[in-house]
């Protein structure tokens, strides 16, 4: 129907589409699996590690840890902001509707030799 917000969209969507958005940021040279326990959402034969997806009343929560690209110029909190920004543009494109928080940790950095 026309009137309806948003479109029935499963977490393992939004994880892929939040995945895809944060592994093309500069700075970001992968995902984690998290560093105590598993961070990953999980769908029919698919799991998407290092992002996590959680329906919090009606909206989406976000976690997603990432393995940084360090340089002597790297600012951690500013990649930290890009990352939110292309989660929220990820969720936002889907047309999945409403996002409460967005968590990044950075969980590990990686040197320019890798």
């Amino acid at each position: 129907m026309m009137d309806q917000e948003k479109t029935a969209v499963s977490d393992i969507v939004v994880a892929r589409a939040a995945a895809e958005a944060v592994t093309s940021l500069p700075g970001v040279a992968d995902l984690s699996p998290g560093q105590v326990a598993e961070v990953a959402t999980y769908g029919p034969g698919e799991t998407v590690r290092g992002v996590a997806v959680h329906r919090v009343d009606d909206a989406f929560a976000v976690d997603v840890h990432v393995i940084a690209r360090y340089t002597p110029a790297t600012n951690l909190q500013a990649l930290a902001n890009r990352v939110r920004w292309a989660v929220t543009g990820a969720v936002e494109s889907l047309g999945a509707g409403r996002i409460q928080r967005i968590d990044v940790t950075i969980d590990d950095l990686r040197g320019e030799e890798g």
